[in-house]
């Protein structure tokens, strides 16, 4: 209630400058604002979505209903002959919260190795054990506080506490093809089988960023959220980033920031925002008609995400039992070497209960069954890269998008792979309580048609990174304290800045760099 009033009067009180504007109030926004707000500075959060005051966001059980609805940018990639010339919709929340309003609720750190490559690709700070206290500060572990883990902190972290059977048959037949099951997939992640880290309240509920972060902070006077307001281009004055020019319903204005503008807008609005202001390759913006602040040409390259396929369906066997509200419908999966000859885990099999699989599946092989569950392969360490540009000058058009999915041979083979994998996982004895039979593809695939398969099974697993990647070499866009390279006033503070994607799921990592970066900005301030 007092958060309420007070977000009304600074709403109807909107200043000229603030210490910081914030620009996306997604997993990393959420934190970096309200921990500036908790140190003492004045600061102005800037959302494009609306409220997340919505039981599809509340409720655990219904995040596939957000998924390419309203409250999704729905935004696809460009079509790609990679793909079978399909356009892959990549979902992004528009909402507050971003896509921690929106997603599955996985809470998957990725392997240390992951952190360490950042830090010998020469991000100094980054290494695992530079974060390990960060993500441990985040967590309130169920499990309680061990050396990986933390507890007492913003956000419940916690596994299914009643198994969906699928989920126990997905365990049962992962242990029967020998794969390890882990009692905690984060303690530390590693190659093995077990039950999802999910970001779900004791009460049942998504614990989303802006739950557990953000709201706790709205009752300050010195944080003003602004819900529905889009960001147009920053402003600067010479090489200085001095303000941003924002538009709502009222139209246009310009609000100044007395110390920094930190973009935490994601993986592809990030960019876009620098782009559209004038900091990346100079004649790309000039041929666009966009004055260059700063000949950066990193800015949109450098584009990852994890090909996920819908999938390997099987028909339950019965009547499918119901689903829990309180729990995320992906409550199991194992991170697996697509082959022996990986020197780390390449790809996942991740448990879906729900029956869907993409128009081209359906075509190919007919409808899901009603009463069916999948098995999706997922790739997550893809070595394709992608690339994101703008189509245009105007703020209000999307651009356009390269994805890269399964661009390379080693992405398309290491993915056909885990396909098979996911059908073998699916024959086991484990599952034989719930599975009638493989309905898709339900039928021998040789090369082929496997690989075939994958290119028309393949969407986004929602985990746009690296458009404005952090390092020091010529294709970096930020330094390792997220400082845009050339400008000063500026940080990119989200999961663009990436140089490499993590093994797994992006929503924690997004956690961790809105954490770390908030204790950069404040050391410095």
């Amino acid at each position: 209630m007092a958060a309420g009033q007070t977000q009304l009067a600074n709403r109807q009180a909107v200043k000229d400058s603030y210490d910081y504007v914030v620009v996306g109030a997604g997993a990393a926004g959420c934190i970096v604002a309200a921990r500036l707000a908790e140190a003492g500075a004045e600061v102005l959060l800037v959302e494009s979505g609306g409220s997340d005051d919505l039981p599809q966001v509340r409720t655990p059980g219904l995040w596939f209903t957000n998924i390419g609805g309203p409250l999704d940018w729905k935004f696809r990639a460009a079509p790609s002959p990679h793909v079978n010339n399909r356009a892959v919709p990549l979902a992004m929340g528009h909402v507050l919260g971003g896509g921690t309003s929106i997603n599955a609720m996985l809470w998957v750190r990725g392997v240390a190795q992951d952190y360490d490559d950042w830090a010998q690709q020469g991000c100094e700070g980054w290494s695992f054990s530079d974060v390990l206290p960060v993500f441990k500060e985040l967590e309130d572990w169920e499990g309680g506080a061990n050396q990986w883990r933390g507890a007492g902190g913003p956000l419940h972290i916690c596994t299914t506490h009643a198994p969906h059977p699928t989920a126990s048959a997905f365990i049962d037949a992962a242990r029967q093809m020998d794969v390890p099951i882990l009692d905690d997939m984060n303690g530390p992640m590693r190659e093995g089988a077990g039950y999802s880290n999910m970001s779900i309240n004791r009460d049942g509920s998504r614990a989303s960023a802006a739950r557990a972060f953000l709201r706790p902070a709205l009752g300050r006077p010195n944080i003003t959220l602004l819900l529905n307001t889009d960001a147009v281009r920053l402003l600067f004055k010479g090489s200085r980033c001095t303000g941003i020019s924002l538009h709502d319903a009222n139209g246009l204005r310009h609000i100044a920031a007395r110390r920094e503008v930190i973009v935490t807008a994601g993986g592809i609005a990030s960019a876009k925002l620098l782009l559209q202001s004038g900091i990346g390759a100079a004649n790309d913006s000039r041929r666009l008609g966009i004055a260059p602040v700063v000949d950066l040409k990193g800015v949109g390259h450098n584009f990852q995400d994890h090909p996920l396929l819908f999938g390997v369906t099987l028909q339950c066997k019965g009547e499918f039992p119901p689903r829990s509200m309180n729990s995320n419908a992906v409550e199991a999966a194992a991170l697996v070497r697509s082959d022996s000859a990986v020197s780390r885990p390449d790809v996942m099999m991740v448990l879906q209960q729900v029956s869907v699989v993409t128009p081209e599946i359906r075509a190919a092989y007919g409808p899901p069954p009603k009463n069916g569950f999948v098995i999706s392969p997922a790739l997550v360490r893809p070595a394709s890269r992608g690339r994101y540009r703008l189509t245009s000058a105007d703020w209000r058009q999307a651009g356009k998008l390269d994805a890269g999915f399964l661009a390379t041979e080693q992405d398309l083979e290491a993915t056909a792979r885990c396909i098979e994998l996911c059908r073998e996982l699916g024959q086991q004895q484990g599952f034989d309580g719930v599975r009638e039979a493989e309905a898709i593809p339900g039928r021998p695939l040789d090369k082929a048609a496997l690989r075939d398969f994958a290119r028309n099974a393949t969407i986004s697993f929602g985990h746009p990174v690296g458009t404005c990647k952090m390092g020091v070499d010529d294709m970096a866009v930020v330094d390792p304290q997220l400082r845009v390279h050339g400008v000063g006033g500026l940080r990119v503070c989200d999961s663009s800045i990436m140089p490499s994607i993590v093994t797994g799921p992006t929503s924690a990592a997004s956690h961790m760099i809105g954490a770390k970066a908030a204790q950069m900005i404040l050391r410095t301030a």
